[in-house]
């Protein structure tokens, strides 16, 4: 039988007290796009139709910018909850306990913030073509210490959607002629410079900051990416969605946005060889094999990497944040002392603390012969 914890338990102050382990509550925020109906399925076993609300926030220090929509208090902030029920964000959580969650070094760069953002998105229709900052421009322009680089992680299709990608110009325009497409909301000369990629479960992407692209109807995937919500979006509406002025252009006008775009020309092998990533071996034993998919020196802020777990192995914390997604399988995870012994499923979602005790993971059914093997994907700072 399952021990039962407190995700938080609380010191003679009330305040939120420090947990190895800390599961993640659904945290769905809202978009300019629909979907939904997969990850609800996926991470919390319930049926749903798809509607405006189609990812989920992963322990997010980073709030939502929804311009043109009504407000929602602290909209994209991630949230644990105690025993009691009471509700505590993520935010609150680093204020009290930086050092323990994130580690010294961390809170020292980056202050009580993740330094990364990571969402499972789930789209049941082609996103806006869009564009976003790198860093150097975000910086410069934008008073913004992150551009937004991000990268994909495809964890499944939806049959019979296209699932596919559009990333850079196959057939560039210039600058004027794209300033042109985009005032005169002519889809069908944007469409004309773009070639699909097909994307497939397993696979991950990087896209930098400043190459146009949209993701495909059907998939349900790992979004993880600098912690900024800046976005340039090309087209104003799709499928009846209409993207609101304000959301078009980060408040700034369309000729200020036209300096984002990377107009560079890129034949759909050429982006596949830049954007899909090839893993990195780390170790493989006969407990585990961990790839390293996005290394920190492709982002500057954070990492992603795979572990296919086939025994018990301990994960040591090396003071290192990290925040774990179980994308296939299911495994049990307990805490040196077994104050924790908790099973966690496909589509769970948890966070281990940069300072916490080992954990020993394992696939939560000895019978591996008939069990879907155990894969975890963790992005850390």
């Amino acid at each position: 039988m399952l021990a039962q914890y407190d995700p938080l338990q609380r010191d003679n102050h009330h305040r939120p007290m420090r947990q190895p382990i800390l599961s993640l509550l659904p945290n769905r925020v809202r978009r300019n796009y629909g979907g939904g109906s997969a990850l609800a399925r996926w991470t919390e076993g319930v049926s749903e139709p798809d509607s405006n609300r189609p990812e989920d926030w992963l322990a997010s220090t980073t709030p939502a910018i929804n311009r043109g929509m009504d407000d929602i208090p602290h909209e994209g902030i991630g949230r644990v909850a105690d025993s009691s029920g009471k509700i505590h964000t993520i935010t609150d959580l680093f204020a009290a306990h930086g050092d323990y969650y994130l580690g010294a070094k961390h809170l020292a760069r980056l202050g009580p913030n993740l330094g990364f953002l990571a969402k499972i998105l789930d789209s049941s229709m082609r996103l806006h073509t869009q564009a976003h900052p790198t860093r150097e421009f975000a910086q410069k322009h934008l008073n913004s210490p992150y551009g937004k680089l991000e990268c994909y992680v495809i964890l499944a299709a939806r049959p019979g959607y296209p699932a596919d990608l559009r990333l850079g110009f196959q057939h560039a325009p210039t600058r004027d002629e794209w300033r042109e497409i985009i005032e005169t909301q002519n889809i069908a000369r944007m469409d004309a410079c773009f070639e699909h990629l097909p994307a497939r479960p397993g696979e991950v992407w990087l896209v930098p900051g400043g190459m146009v692209h949209a993701l495909g109807a059907g998939l349900l995937l790992l979004e993880v990416m600098e912690p900024s919500d800046l976005v340039v979006r090309c087209e104003f509406e799709r499928e009846g969605i209409v993207v609101p002025p304000d959301a078009r252009f980060m408040g700034r006008g369309l000729d200020f946005c036209l300096d984002i775009f990377d107009y560079t020309e890129m034949s759909p092998a050429a982006v596949r060889a830049r954007c899909q990533m090839q893993p990195t071996v780390l170790r493989d034993t006969p407990a585990v094999r961990e790839e390293c998919h996005i290394p920190l020196a492709k982002t500057n802020c954070f990492e992603v990497r795979r572990l296919s777990v086939r025994n018990r192995f301990v994960l040591e914390s090396e003071g290192v944040c990290r925040l774990v997604v179980v994308s296939q399988g299911a495994c049990r995870i307990t805490t040196r002392d077994r104050s924790i012994d908790i099973v966690q499923k496909p589509g769970a979602r948890f966070l281990l603390a940069a300072n916490g005790d080992p954990v020993t993971i394992e696939p939560a059914t000895a019978d591996a012969a008939t069990t879907t093997p155990l894969e975890l994907w963790c992005c850390q700072p």
